[in-house]
C-alpha cells in the first residue's frame, strides 16, 4: 500500500509540474509577441553619412597669404 501511494503522489507532482511550467511557457509566448510587436511599429534610425572636413587651406572663407621676404646681397 505504500509504494502505490508514493507512485500516486510523485505522478501528481510530475503533472502538477507540467502543468506549471506549460503555463509558465504560455506566459513567456505571450511576452515575446508582445516585444515583436513593439519592436515593429519603432522606426529604424537613417544612415546619415558623416560631412568630409576640410582643411583650412581649401575652405573659400580663408584666402592664403604670400609673404615673401627680402634678401639682401652682400
Amino acid at each position: 500500500m505504500k509504494s502505490k501511494s508514493f507512485l500516486l503522489l510523485t505522478t501528481m507532482v510530475v503533472i502538477l509540474f507540467f502543468l506549471i511550467g506549460f503555463r509558465l511557457g504560455q506566459k513567456v509566448e505571450k511576452t515575446n509577441k508582445m516585444i515583436d510587436y513593439i519592436l515593429s511599429i519603432t522606426p529604424y534610425p537613417t544612415y546619415t553619412p558623416y560631412p568630409t572636413i576640410k582643411s583650412a587651406t581649401s575652405s573659400p572663407t580663408i584666402k592664403p597669404t604670400i609673404t615673401i621676404k627680402a634678401t639682401t646681397t652682400p
